[in-house]
């Protein structure tokens, strides 16, 4: 675990991390890493953000999408890290439709420093 992400834990829930969590049947029909979904974003526009959150203790919490939408909005703010921004909902899950195919959350992690672009 990274420093930042360290710094997020005292919250207890972060987005998955290859390095510290494995996949797991969550009832999404087979292993997950994540389970994406596409909101309004608080900057304006939409953003995709995961509705799984991982413990310091490496168990998946499944949460709605409001609860989903207020923990990635303290995460970006204690972490620095933005997760991903478009310019409407639509591309924003064709978008969470392709990082899946393309391995997900398992291959590249959600948010970054470089998140956030539209």
């Amino acid at each position: 675990m990274d420093a930042l992400a360290s710094l997020f834990m005292p919250v207890g829930l972060r987005p998955y991390d290859p390095d510290a969590h494995a996949p797991r049947d969550l009832g999404f029909g087979g292993q997950s890493t994540e389970y994406l979904t596409t909101n309004d974003a608080p900057d304006g526009g939409a953003w995709n953000i995961p509705q799984v959150w991982w413990t310091g203790a490496g168990a998946p919490v499944v949460l709605g999408p409001d609860q989903a939408q207020n923990t990635a909005i303290d995460y970006e703010r204690v972490t620095g890290r933005k997760f991903p921004r478009f310019e409407t909902p639509g591309a924003g899950s064709f978008a969470a439709m392709n990082r899946s195919a393309a391995g997900g959350a398992q291959t590249n992690p959600l948010a970054s420093f470089f998140g956030g672009n539209r």
